[in-house]
């Protein structure tokens, strides 16, 4: 009996649903009059919109939503100051089971602020920040109230209070007054922020690196004005360091009767040992691969040694860095290193064995680098096979802008470097070199940019054929001048070799395109050699590429015809890394 009775109660609801299912209704709401702003806050607080596809959507149910649509814009539209709207409603049943709702508004006129009392405490007055904030604030005496504003600069002030250390400011009075009849808004508010905090002590909880060393990282003085940015920027700066596997950097409370705000930093090392491996293939190099070893913190002075091997189609190199922080640890360290390259181009084949020390160091936003290095280096050009050795002086500045390095929106980098060497210090050649390089990138729109890249260099010497292959000037491949050879340019001796120039030249425009996140197209148009006087002819390289952007930069693969060469052949190159 039971059974038979719940058998019975299914089947009913079973035909009930089916029923409701048969009746269900759906509504279109169109809304004119306002700007999309407004039409998005308005279909929010619409109940027809909400429920236009409800299963249970009836006849009966979206006429009753339709007659409290007009209160319900009214509410939407007074967040922006708009407090006497016309709104024509119209609503037709476009077929049994589909109908329409129009909603046709004039917002009409914006309430405007008659009184606009703002009282702030004298520290306030003479804070930069708060200043700033203030300098935005939108809502002045006779300009129109806007709810959304005004909330949004309370917790502006707010949020600012917390960052700025002013852990008791409050608003004595906020206050709103909405007068209709005279259509006027009038707004009150007294802002108290009380005291500023203070930075107190700093409490270490590790045992990596010597405590002097990690005090040189912290950004502000015990006694500084509180500052919760410069904890963010400790805490990212301790994690980029790449000493620390974790970093936890946190604000304390202070003690009762004092304005200082105990800090805690505690710090997890990384593993003693790092490897990494990698493969890869570029039209310059061929297939290549590379494995590295690094021991991020070799003792508690936060000294470091890095070990790299790399191999391609056309060369090899070993090199072994030993990193001394010094200065602004931060930024500035200290580098000995010793390597040897070798590498075997179509215009020459080289050995190099360096050993030297460079200091490298912040000034403002410029990154600068002073280094010495010994070099000996076997080498072959044309049909010439020598050996130098040079002990090499070099500076170098350079300088980026822009945020994003690896796909830049906007952006620019600028590289200048000199170098030379003296017979009278050990080297086998006198000579002096500068080389500087530009890069701009410029967005045009969401899917198009232009990029420009420009070399150049110059090397003063009245001994060029005493040169070895690394400071001569060679140009072509995927980063120079498309469509030729990797340093497959520069003048010629009088079999037709090439020898390398004293000078170089290179520029180049493109055009990118994209149609999707990673994935676009570009057009691009070279001119450049390496030369000997700066009169002499340059070679120019036009074509196309796809492109596409991974996650360790755009992938650049592109056919390039060498369009002032007999025949102008086609080349492919492919290149890999970020764009500044």
């Amino acid at each position: 009996m039971f059974n038979m009775r719940l058998m019975l109660l299914t089947l009913l609801t079973c035909i009930y649903s089916t029923s409701l299912y048969a009746q269900q209704s759906n509504v279109n709401v169109v809304i004119n009059g306002i700007e999309k702003k407004l039409e998005d806050n308005v279909r929010q607080y619409l109940s027809l919109e909400q429920q236009k596809e409800h299963a249970l959507l009836s006849e009966g149910r979206i006429r009753r939503l339709h007659k409290k649509a007009p209160d319900e814009i009214n509410r939407a539209l007074q967040p922006f100051g708009f407090y006497r709207p016309v709104i024509k409603t119209n609503l037709i049943q476009t077929s049994p089971a589909h109908w329409q709702a129009s909603y046709t508004i004039d917002p009409g006129p914006q309430l405007p602020i008659s009184e606009f009392n703002f009282v702030i405490s004298e520290q306030m007055s003479t804070d930069a920040e708060y200043l700033s904030v203030l300098e935005n604030f939108n809502l002045h005496k006779g300009e129109t109230f806007n709810h959304v504003e005004y909330e949004n600069f309370k917790t502006d002030l707010a949020k600012l209070s917390v960052e700025q250390g002013y852990f008791d400011a409050h608003f004595i009075e906020h206050r709103v007054e909405i007068d209709l009849s005279n259509y006027e808004a009038r707004i009150h508010l007294n802002y108290e922020t009380g005291q500023r905090y203070r930075f107190g002590e700093v409490s270490l909880k590790q045992n990596v690196l010597d405590e002097d060393l990690l005090l040189r990282y912290i950004p502000f003085k015990k006694g500084a004005p509180y500052n919760l940015n410069q904890l963010i920027d400790l805490q990212q700066t301790l994690n980029d360091s790449d000493y620390f596997r974790t970093v936890e950097v946190s604000p304390g409370q202070p003690q009762p009767g004092s304005d200082s705000i105990p800090v805690s930093v505690k710090l997890e090392p990384h593993k003693q040992h790092r490897f990494s491996i990698g493969l890869g293939y570029g039209s310059d190099t061929g297939a290549r691969t590379k494995f590295g070893w690094q021991i991020p913190r070799l003792n508690t002075r936060g000294h470091r040694l890095n070990t790299e091997f790399k191999a391609s189609q056309i060369g090899y190199s070993l090199a072994t860095q030993y990193r001394v922080p010094v200065l602004n640890p931060r930024t500035d360290q200290m580098i000995y290193s010793a390597g040897v390259v070798n590498e075997k181009t179509d215009t020459s084949d080289s050995t190099v064995r360096t050993i030297g020390a460079s200091l490298k160091r912040s000034r403002s936003a410029w990154r600068e680098s002073i280094s010495l290095n010994y070099q000996q280096e076997d080498f072959e050009i044309a049909d010439i096979s020598d050996s130098s050795t040079l002990l090499l002086l070099g500076v170098s500045w350079n300088r980026t802008w822009g945020k994003n390095f690896i796909y830049a929106i906007d952006g620019l980098r600028f590289d200048l470097s000199l170098s030379g060497a003296n017979k009278k210090l050990i080297s086998d050649s006198n000579f002096s070199q500068m080389e500087i390089g530009i890069k701009a990138i410029n967005t045009l729109n969401q899917h198009n940019r232009i990029i420009l890249r420009g070399n150049l260099g110059s090397t003063w010497t009245n001994e060029f054929d005493q040169l070895p292959a690394s400071v001569r000037f060679f140009a072509g491949g995927a980063q120079s001048v498309r469509g030729y050879a990797y340093q497959s340019l520069g003048p010629v001796d009088t079999n037709d070799l090439v020898v390398g120039g004293k000078h170089l030249m290179v520029g180049s425009i493109e055009f990118e395109h994209s149609f999707s996140n990673n994935w676009g197209v570009g057009v691009f148009y070279d001119a450049g050699n390496a030369i000997d006087d700066f009169n002499d002819p340059l070679e120019r390289g036009a074509g196309f590429g796809l492109r596409w952007k991974s996650p360790v930069g755009m992938v650049r693969i592109d056919l390039a015809s060498a369009i002032s060469s007999d025949g102008q052949p086609w080349r492919l190159h492919i290149n890999i890394g970020p764009d500044l």
